[in-house]
């Protein structure tokens, strides 16, 4: 999995475009003009921004909005390019902390302070997860605020206000952690602050019912920091353990997130990305609703522009290898040299050892 949003951004501007000499035209603004490979689209003879800029469905587009246009381009081929090299299926579990019955009879007695779960990632490469939602077992009525912290933050990565209102709720939360942020691994910490007047969650004991689940590359366990009342994260070396239960039954998917990946190793994905966004810029220009004398001139290379894309062999013509062959083919390396990042440089790290 990708997170397309993180990836777009971060890899905008690693390819570019360049200003034409037609003063007319010097209409690319300097983002646009940014290409961090050194590769530009417009190296491309076909790609001609008198083209493009004359060819818009909406014939008083500005400059600001064409720009916008040229930005929405790029990350669509980013993501495209991405899509088409991450397309493999990358869920590892899914699974309720607690799946066995439970009897809801008899109350729970929890100290005031931060009550909850303690969760480690694995130290594998490109594990995520996600808080899809939680399952609440209370037996009163009540208020309080869910949170889930790293221990690289005081403040809480999403925080949830809820109200209890019945014995068995269901809260959606879609809580995503991902690695591309600040707080990739580490430890994190999902709970709530317990008061006088917090809803009181029933006990699990009931045959196997406080039986937590094995959920794969996390390592969860119930933890507690007394008297902590307020909603920052608590002095590490004031954690105790917890046996008593909390309420709070998650519902967690783990899967591969390659997001980092492609950021730290963007300029793997620059020529791709070239590619794509030419073949996407060709076909604008050539499939234009309008009608003018400068896209009329589009027109009559608009065979030319087809084989320049799809490619071009036979006898008595010129042989053309089209930019869509060359983009399957980038694809196909790029996902060979992915498959090495992920299992060599990932796995097989260097080591250093000390001679004595």
């Amino acid at each position: 999995m990708i997170k397309v949003d993180k990836i777009s951004t971060s890899l905008y501007g690693i390819v570019g475009l360049r200003q034409p000499f037609n003063p007319t035209y010097d209409l690319i603004d300097d983002d646009n003009q940014i290409s961090r490979s050194g590769l530009f689209v417009t190296d491309n003879p076909f790609v001609k921004i008198e083209y493009l800029f004359s060819s818009q469905d909406y014939k008083d587009i500005d400059f600001a909005d064409f720009n916008v246009y040229l930005k929405r381009i790029q990350e669509s081929s980013i993501i495209n390019v991405c899509h088409k090299v991450f397309n493999r299926f990358d869920y590892l579990d899914r699974i309720l902390l607690y799946k066995n019955a439970q009897n809801k009879v008899n109350q729970e007695v929890l100290n005031d302070g931060f009550v909850g779960y303690r969760i480690k990632v694995s130290d594998d490469d490109n594990i995520a997860f996600k808080i899809k939602r939680v399952l609440l077992d209370f037996d009163t009525v009540g208020d309080f605020k869910l949170m889930l912290f790293n221990t690289s933050k005081l403040e809480p990565l999403f925080s949830q206000d809820i109200t209890i209102t019945d014995k068995t709720q269901e809260v959606e939360l879609n809580w995503d952690v991902d690695n591309s942020g600040i707080t990739y691994k580490g430890d994190y910490y999902l709970g709530y602050i317990k008061t006088g007047t917090t809803p009181i969650p029933y006990t699990r004991d009931y045959e196997n019912s406080e039986r937590m689940s094995c959920i794969s590359h996390l390592d969860i366990e119930k933890v507690q920091c007394k008297d902590h009342l307020t909603e920052t994260l608590f002095d590490l070396d004031d954690e105790d353990s917890l046996s008593e239960d909390v309420g709070i039954n998650p519902d967690i998917v783990v899967y591969e997130d390659f997001t980092d990946l492609v950021i730290s190793n963007e300029m793997l994905f620059a020529r791709a990305i070239q590619l794509d966004m030419t073949i996407a810029i060709l076909r604008e220009s050539s499939n234009s609703l309008r009608s003018n004398g400068t896209e009329r001139q589009g027109e009559q290379q608009a065979m030319r522009i087809l084989a320049e894309i799809e490619g071009q062999k036979g006898q008595d013509v010129l042989t053309i290898t089209g930019l869509r062959p060359l983009l399957m083919s980038e694809l196909n390396q790029l996902e060979v040299q992915i498959d090495r990042l992920k299992t060599g440089y990932f796995n097989n790290r260097i080591r250093v050892s000390t001679l004595n």
